[in-house]
């Protein structure tokens, strides 16, 4: 019974202690740069993610490299469109503009 109550009690301090690390800000901007990357990578799709070598998120901007110029210019027609998307998605403005590499 007694080993119980340790588990219980084990898991709420667990419960806070995630609480609190999402609630600092330096953990939150990470989690949310992610979660960014992923809305990115659902909206262009697998068949241009094959073109991109690096993809980053830094100060509000997502910087991709790509392999193809033919993509690079498809995608810079696209650039507002793709960023309203991003943030829509996301539920919150974390994306400010893309450079294109």
């Amino acid at each position: 019974m007694v080993n119980l109550l340790k588990m219980r009690n084990n898991n709420r301090k667990i419960g806070d202690i995630i609480k609190q690390l999402m609630q600092n800000p330096k953990l939150s901007d990470k989690l949310k740069k992610i979660d960014a990357l992923s809305v990115w990578e659902e909206i262009i799709g697998e068949q241009l993610l094959k073109y991109i070598i690096e993809q980053k998120i830094f100060n509000g901007i997502l910087y991709v490299k790509l392999n193809s110029a033919v993509v690079r210019n498809e995608l810079s027609y696209k650039k507002s469109e793709l960023i309203n998307k991003i943030n829509h998605k996301s539920g919150k403005t974390i994306i400010t503009d893309i450079i294109l590499k």
